[in-house]
């Protein structure tokens, strides 16, 4: 079983590798329109800088200006981060990849899951693949699965989901299966994995998703 300190490893060296695709990207890419919805390129990657750095009171004090929604004011800060000058956004994001903060209730697992699904927020509307490694791939999966934060645990409930290229699988029902990224795409409220997913729990999936 992976210790927090493996999986701070594995953030980093996520990091590490999307900083690595950052640095080769044009100005154009840059403004691409991500897999999170009205968010570009630049402003997931501020995202994820503001993550690094955001205190409970910043994040109180921002969703009483956002009416209350905590959602509104982080999708807000995205926006508002991701206008900052590219080489400003690299910089910052370099600055964040060794460190170990996020807010109180989040975990080092936490923080893999975030990189992990940003990272195909942001690679594969750039048709950039890059595999990630099956052992961090089943923890993200893990996780998702059972997060109330992401709408995971509704789309599968009483369905089975296998990955068709790791050795993971969970639940009980009609079956559902896919390439292990393409599940956790789903899992999180990313609809752009489902032309990859098969089986006889379809039906069911599919409908579930259409009321998202």
């Amino acid at each position: 079983m992976a210790t927090p300190t493996d999986v701070w490893i594995d953030v980093h060296q996520e990091r590490l590798r999307l900083l690595g695709l950052l640095e080769t990207l044009t100005p154009p890419q840059w403004e691409t329109e991500s897999l999170c919805s009205e968010w570009r390129v630049r402003d997931v990657v501020g995202h994820m800088i503001s993550e690094t750095r955001m205190t409970v009171p910043n994040l109180l004090v921002g969703a009483i200006s956002a009416g209350f929604r905590a959602n509104r004011f982080i999708a807000k800060d995205a926006r508002r981060q991701g206008t900052n000058a590219i080489p400003v956004l690299l910089e910052q994001f370099r600055a964040a990849v060794p460190t170990q903060t996020h807010l109180p209730g989040l975990s080092a697992l936490s923080m893999l899951e975030d990189i992990v699904i940003h990272s195909l927020d942001i690679r594969r509307p750039l048709k950039l693949r890059q595999t990630i490694p099956e052992s961090r791939m089943v923890l993200v999966v893990g996780d998702l699965w059972t997060s109330r934060f992401f709408p995971g645990h509704k789309l599968f409930a009483r369905l089975r989901a296998e990955a068709t290229d790791a050795d993971w699988a969970a639940g009980e029902g009609p079956t559902v299966s896919g390439p292990i990224e393409d599940l956790a795409l789903v899992m999180s409220g990313r609809l752009r994995g489902i032309e990859t997913i098969k089986g006889e729990g379809m039906g069911t999936l599919g409908q579930r998703m259409r009321h998202l």
